[in-house]
């Protein structure tokens, strides 16, 4: 005699939610016969051979009407199709690998700025060559702002800090065909005293660039200040710009 199995069974069996194996009726992909007196759904083994087939070919990411024509179609378009899908997965792969390293630039931000508040006022090196200058209306430039936050800088001197040049900080590769004109700042020296900018993000936009130059200077004679953009946040219920500013020492 012939098992038979109802919409329950196959639910707890594959846990499936029984209302996905009605839509699966509903598009015709899968057709349970009617009880002759209750008019219930029953499930063959070959039902069950169904939906482990369609349970397969989901697992592969094909489509509900991509399944519905896979006995349908020849070989060989069984194989364009899977090809198709590898090529889907492989761009989808690729943007997953894109997404996954800019949270991991976000949280390197974030553990530089818990360094930097731990360890203020190290001496070390300037992690970047050359920053070109960059306006929020450059296209291309703005592009590269929004996959990686931190290459953002900005550019003063010592002398005169007040005057501030936003630029976008590039690899020597990058440089090398670009005029001097095209270069907002080149690295010269390789003697830094690294610190925590906090800036306020409020009409005036108040900073501690002051307080940590004069500390500095207090020891060194200093030159060129690189601010790098770590990320926007809150602190004492006060929002802030925080950056890795490197002032140089001469």
């Amino acid at each position: 005699m012939e098992r038979i199995f109802h919409i329950g069974e196959i639910s707890r069996f594959f846990q499936i939610p029984a209302s996905t194996l009605r839509y699966w009726e509903e598009t015709g992909i899968l057709s349970p016969r009617k009880g002759t007196w209750n008019n219930y759904r029953e499930y063959t083994v070959a039902d069950l051979m169904t939906i482990s087939d369609i349970l397969f070919y989901k697992n592969l990411g094909l489509s509900l009407k991509q399944i519905h024509t896979m006995e349908s179609i020849a070989p060989m378009e069984h194989r364009d199709l899977l090809s198709k899908k590898i090529q889907e997965i492989e761009l989808h792969k690729q943007e997953l690998n894109r997404r996954i390293q800019r949270l991991r630039i976000h949280l390197f931000a974030i553990e530089t700025l818990q360094k930097l508040k731990d360890t203020p006022f190290i001496e070390g090196d300037i992690d970047t060559e050359y920053i070109i200058p960059f306006e929020f209306i450059e296209i291309d430039k703005l592009r590269q702002y929004i996959e990686n936050p931190y290459l953002y800088s900005r550019v003063q001197h010592s002398s005169h800090p007040d005057e501030e040049q936003r630029g976008l900080t590039i690899a020597a590769r990058q440089a090398g065909s670009l005029p001097d004109k095209h270069i907002l700042w080149k690295k010269q020296s390789h003697r830094y005293i690294i610190c925590l900018m906090k800036e306020e993000i409020t009409e005036t936009f108040p900073n501690n660039l002051s307080s940590l130059l004069a500390h500095v200077q207090s020891t060194y004679q200093t030159g060129y200040i690189i601010s790098r953009f770590l990320l926007c946040a809150k602190e004492d219920d006060k929002l802030f710009d925080f950056y890795k500013t490197y002032i140089e020492i001469l």
